[in-house]
C-alpha cells in the first residue's frame, strides 16, 4: 500500500515541471490531446446521460451553443479538435508552446463569431492577434481548414499536421511523447518524486516489525525504480476513451511503450511473452474470473533480503507466543514457518507467479469459488500440511479436517468443515471447503458442489487455452455476479436479472501486450452496467 503513495507524488509534482527551467525546445509535440469531433462528444454525452437516467444532454448543449453563437459559428463539428504542447526553454512565467486547433467549415462566419466576443481583434495578413484579460497575447491563423491559436507566433510558422497527431478513432485521446522530454526535466521530476516519497515514508507510522520495515523499503524502491524506468526509458504514454452507442460499450485504454533496447523494453517484451499456466480454466460464462501471471525476474535481486526479514520477524513472534508450551513447541513452530517461507521464496524465484480465481454459480442457489496458485515445491507443501496436522493433534479444530478425502489429477484433496454463520451458509451452502495440494500447485474451493468444480480446474490447469488470454485479466459480469451473490435486496436483484446474460453485462480489466515493446491496460464495460445502481 505504501509504495502507491509514491504515485501520488508522481501526479502531484508532475505539474511543477511546467515552469521549471528546462533549456531546450522539443522537436515534436510533447503532449497531444485530441477529441474525435464535437458532434461525437455531444453524442457520447447524450448517450451516457440517457444511460444514467439524465436524457437530453445533447439537446441542452446545442441550445446553449446556439444561444451563444446565433446558430452560425463556422466550426466543423465532424472533424478532430484539441491541442498540442511543446516543452521549451521555460521560466516561471513561460509554460511552453501551446497550440489549440479547431476544425473550420466557414472562416468568415468563425471570424464574425470571434469578433462578437472580442471586438478588439487585430487581423493582419491572415495573422490574428488576440488579447484576453489577465493572459499573455495569443496569436492565431487559418491553415488546412483549421484554426490554430498559440501563445507563440513562431509555432504558427511550423504547425503540426492535425491528421498525423489527432486521433480519428477514439473519442478522446491523450499522447505523451516521453522521448521528447529533455533529460534535465526528467532528472528534476524524478528528484521531486523521490523526495516526496521519502518524506511520505518518514511520516508513516512506525513499522510493526523488521519484515514490514523491509517490505516498505523494497516497495518504495520498486515503485521509484518503475517510475525511473518509465521516465528515462519510456517512449510513448497514451490514454484513450471510446464510447460506442451501437454496442453500448465503453473502453478506456492506458498504454506504454519502451524505447528499443532498454531494460524497460525488455521487461515489457517479457511480460508480453508470459503465458498463464491457468489460461485454459478461463470460464467465459463465470460471473468473475481472475488470472494473474507476472514475471518476477525484475525483483529477484532483493528477494533474499525480504525473505530473511520475514523469517526473522516470524521467529521473533513465535518466541513471544505464550500459547506455545515449551521450547520443543517453539522449535516445531519455527520449522513450519521457515519451511513455508522457503516454499514461497522458491515460487517467487522460479521467475513468475501464476494464480487463478473463479466465482460462479454453485449447486442449488449458492455461489462457488475455486482458486489456485503455482508453487515451486508442491511436494514440500504436502509434507508441511501433514506435519502441521501432527502438531495440531490436540486442537479441537483438527476434527474439522479430513485428510485425503479424494485424489485427482495428481493432487491430494483434503476437506475442511468451517463454522459458518447463517449468511455464509445461505451464500455458499453446507459443503465442506476443499484444499488440494500437488507437486506444481495449491488449490482451495468452497461453495455448493465445490469438489467437482475443483476437480474440473485440476483437469484443465496446464492445458493450452482455447484462445489467448492476457497475462493479467479480471473479467466480470456484474449483473450475473449480483444474481449469484445477492440474497436480500430485491430491487437490486430485479435490475440485475434484467441485465444478466445480455451483451452489456461486461466489466473487464486487462493488461495486454501490444506490438513491439509495449503494454496496454484496458478497461471495457457495458454502459448499461450503470443501471445496476438505479441509473434508469
Amino acid at each position: 500500500m505504501h509504495c502507491w503513495k509514491g504515485l501520488r507524488a508522481f501526479c502531484a509534482s508532475g505539474i511543477m515541471l511546467f515552469w521549471m527551467a528546462i533549456p531546450v525546445l522539443a522537436a515534436e509535440p510533447t503532449v497531444v490531446l485530441s477529441l474525435k469531433s464535437l458532434d461525437e462528444l455531444l453524442d457520447d454525452a447524450d448517450f451516457l446521460g440517457e444511460a444514467v437516467g439524465q436524457p437530453g444532454l445533447k439537446a441542452q448543449a446545442e441550445t446553449t451553443i446556439d444561444a451563444l453563437t446565433g446558430g452560425a459559428d463556422g466550426i466543423d463539428r465532424e472533424r478532430p479538435l484539441g491541442f498540442y504542447w511543446k516543452m521549451i526553454d521555460s521560466g516561471p512565467n513561460n509554460l511552453g508552446n501551446l497550440v489549440v486547433f479547431l476544425p473550420i467549415s466557414d472562416e468568415d462566419n468563425f471570424e464574425k463569431l470571434v469578433r462578437k466576443f472580442l471586438p478588439d481583434l487585430q487581423v493582419e495578413d491572415d495573422k490574428w492577434s488576440i488579447t484576453l484579460p489577465g493572459m499573455p497575447r495569443l496569436h492565431a491563423t487559418f491553415a488546412n481548414e483549421y484554426f490554430f491559436v498559440s501563445n507563440s507566433p513562431e509555432e504558427l510558422s511550423d504547425l503540426a499536421e492535425v491528421e498525423k497527431i489527432a486521433s480519428a478513432e477514439q473519442d478522446i485521446s491523450v499522447e505523451i511523447n516521453l522521448s521528447s522530454i529533455p533529460k534535465q526535466a526528467k532528472e528534476l521530476y524524478l528528484a521531486i518524486v523521490e523526495q516526496g516519497a521519502r518524506q511520505q515514508m518518514a511520516n508513516d507510522p512506525q513499522p510493526a516489525n523488521e519484515a514490514e520495515a523491509r517490505g516498505r523499503e523494497l516497495g518504495a524502491e520498486w515503485t521509484l525504480g518503475a517510475l525511473k524506468a518509465i521516465t528515462n526509458e519510456g517512449n510513448r504514454l497514451n490514454f484513450t476513451v471510446d464510447v460506442d452507442s451501437e454496442t453500448r460499450m465503453a473502453t478506456v485504454d492506458f498504454g506504454l511503450t519502451g524505447t528499443p533496447n532498454t531494460s524497460l523494453a525488455k521487461a515489457l517484451t517479457s511480460y508480453g511473452k508470459t503465458t498463464s499456466a491457468f489460461a485454459a480454466i478461463a470460464a467465459e460464462d463465470a460471473p468473475l474470473h481472475l488470472l494473474i501471471s507476472l514475471p518476477t525476474t525484475g525483483v529477484l535481486d532483493k528477494m533474499d533480503d525480504l525473505f530473511a526479514a520475514i523469517g526473522s520477524s516470524a521467529n521473533t513472534a513465535i518466541d513471544k507466543d505464550e500459547t506455545l508450551k515449551d521450547d520443543a513447541d517453539r522449535k516445531a513452530a519455527r520449522d513450519v514457518a521457515n519451511r513455508l517461507i522457503a516454499i514461497v521464496k522458491a515460487t517467487v524465484k522460479s521467475g513468475a507467479v501464476h494464480s487463478v480465481l473463479i466465482l460462479e454459480q454453485g449447486d442449488g442457489d449458492t455461489a462457488r469459488i475455486v482458486g489456485g496458485t503455482k508453487v515451486a515445491k508442491g511436494d514440500d507443501a504436502g509434507k508441511l500440511w501433514d506435519d502441521i496436522l501432527k502438531l495440531s493433534k490436540e486442537s479441537p479444530d483438527l476434527a474439522k479436517v479430513k485428510s485425503d478425502v479424494a485424489k485427482h489429477a495428481g493432487a491430494r484433496i483434503h476437506a475442511i468443515t468451517t463454522d459458518a454463520d447463517e449468511k455464509q451458509t445461505a451464500l455458499f451452502g453446507n459443503d465442506p471447503t476443499h484444499l488440494a495440494i500437488r507437486a506444481d500447485s495449491l488449490w482451495l474451493s468452497l461453495g455448493g458442489g465445490n469438489l467437482e468444480g475443483l476437480k474440473k480446474a485440476l483437469d484443465l490447469s496446464g492445458k493450452k487455452a482455447a484462445k489467448p488470454q492476457a497475462p493479467i485479466s479480471l473479467r466480470l459480469k456484474p449483473a450475473s455476479l449480483v444474481t449469484v451473490m445477492e440474497k436480500t435486496d430485491q430491487e437490486l436483484l430485479k435490475r440485475a436479472k434484467a441485465l444478466a446474460g445480455e451483451p452489456g453485462d461486461v466489466l473487464n480489466l486487462e493488461i495486454l501486450p501490444t506490438d513491439g515493446a509495449g503494454i496496454k491496460m484496458q478497461l471495457e464495460f457495458g454502459v448499461d452496467f450503470f443501471n445496476l445502481f438505479g441509473g434508469n
